[in-house]
């Protein structure tokens, strides 16, 4: 079901020509199961961050710091997890949208219904991180390490960090442990993924920084339960998708699941 259509002005080639097969996570091998890929994501999330937060060391700071820490240069074996920005509406919004976030509570509840034995579908995942509150999501996409990604990056963290663009940015650091083809994964989140408004929102936002290759968007409630792909309840793991027409120079936004209204 198509949601939306919109148009960019001139945006720069950062795209990869061959898009990476969705949904992924990041850096994930072909043929690993979820549970792979799980483990993956919060090994990630638990080492170092480098994050640049403009409330402590100013906007203007923002391009000394994508110098320093271009992804393509900042080693995953180094213990870096995750180079991030945060931009105006984080810390504006973040300490009432986290205020009744229950992690923990959704991470049992999830649990507790696989030993249940009821059936997992689509809308009883919904229902539990309705439940607690655990609504933030992200538009993610995948570039291959090089000058593109960090341009790409560049992009997308002036915006997040002037406002134009999501509450916050990562970008997966560069992953040397010999992969055939070492990539990247960007995100760019905001608070609600209920909110099909704010999600096409953002999403226009993404494409008027430049960015032209094939994106998902997903809640982080699926990150926190371990949805990912290959998993063993045939999930998907993203609820829309947006893909780029070159010779249009527009995007279409369509939701991977039909909800119930």
């Amino acid at each position: 079901m198509a949601l939306s259509e919109s148009s960019s002005a001139e945006p720069m080639d950062v795209n990869s020509h061959q898009p990476f097969p969705w949904p992924n996570s990041p850096q994930e091998p072909e043929g690993w199961k979820a549970e792979q890929l799980a483990a993956e994501a919060m090994a990630s999330d638990l080492s170092k961050w480098i994050v640049f937060d403009p409330s402590e060391c100013g906007a203007d700071e923002i391009d000394k710091f994508l110098q320093i820490n271009s992804p393509s240069v900042i080693q995953r074996s180094d213990g870096i997890g995750w180079i991030s920005v945060l931009g105006p509406q984080f810390m504006e919004e973040r300490p009432w949208q986290v205020e009744d976030v229950d992690k923990e509570g959704l991470q049992q509840a999830w649990e507790d219904m696989q030993n249940s034995g009821r059936p997992i579908t689509f809308e009883t995942v919904l229902d539990l991180a309705r439940a607690h509150k655990c609504l933030s999501g992200k538009w993610l996409f995948h570039m291959d390490t090089g000058i593109k990604v960090d341009h790409a990056w560049a992009s997308i963290a002036k915006a997040v960090v002037s406002g134009e663009c999501g509450m916050s940015a990562k970008v997966s650091p560069h992953e040397d442990d010999g992969r055939a083809r070492p990539r990247h994964v960007i995100c760019v989140y905001n608070w609600d993924f209920t909110d099909e408004d704010t999600i096409i929102e953002l999403e226009a936002g993404i494409r008027r920084a430049g960015i032209k290759c094939h994106m998902t968007y997903k809640p982080d409630a699926f990150t926190y339960m371990g949805i990912y792909r290959n998993n063993k309840w045939s999930l998907r793991p993203a609820i829309y998708a947006s893909e780029y027409d070159l010779n249009h120079r527009r995007s279409k936004v369509t939701a991977v699941y039909e909800t119930k209204r």
